[in-house]
């Protein structure tokens, strides 16, 4: 069954998809909270490697992790592509700390929450625009992102946007004081 986070952080989903511009496909990277559904991470680019899915995964990870990531408990849930498989980015991900998990074979449900997000950013921004470069889109995607995370409302989340309710918990988290052991 599909792990249920129960704090921001904990569960990340990473996946990708393609849109053609003018000047050839893009492949475009998110990097989302499940528990926040708050997009932490993106890349848009002309390649698909392990290295532009790091390069996303990093920019979450700076953001959400300045102290380091490393015993953080982050897990990271992948399909079974050969970006996140590839040897490099899975000796960063150890490096890191980073727990990897990967859906079963043809199951977009392992990593439903990433793959619903996907599908809400084609359906409101790549799908409605004809794209003229990888800048074009890539300012677009940054500047919808930021709208997204701010200001869209999600019935799963008691229609808050992921900001909010990722700034809530990790109000509790800060707030509730630890239990001797």
């Amino acid at each position: 069954s599909k792990p249920r986070p129960v704090r921001p952080c904990q569960w990340w989903g990473i996946d990708m998809t393609k849109v053609m511009t003018e000047s050839g496909w893009v492949y475009v990277v998110l990097v989302v909270d499940w528990f926040s559904k708050k997009i932490v991470g993106h890349r848009a680019g002309y390649q698909s490697r392990s290295h532009e899915w790091l390069q996303a995964l990093e920019m979450g990870i700076q953001a959400h992790f300045p102290e380091g990531v490393r015993e953080q408990g982050l897990s990271l849930m992948s399909d079974n592509g050969c970006q996140p498989t590839g040897k490099a980015f899975v000796r960063e991900c150890a490096i890191l700390g980073i727990l990897q998990a990967f859906t079963s074979y043809n199951n977009p449900k392992g990593n439903v929450d990433t793959e619903r997000t996907m599908r809400t950013i084609k359906e409101e921004l790549f799908w409605l625009h004809e794209w003229r470069s990888l800048e074009h889109l890539a300012d677009a995607l940054s500047g919808w992102i930021e709208l997204f995370n701010t200001t869209y409302l999600h019935s799963a989340l008691g229609w808050k946007t992921p900001q909010c309710v990722h700034q809530q918990a990790g109000k509790k988290r800060k707030d509730t004081p630890l239990k001797a052991a």
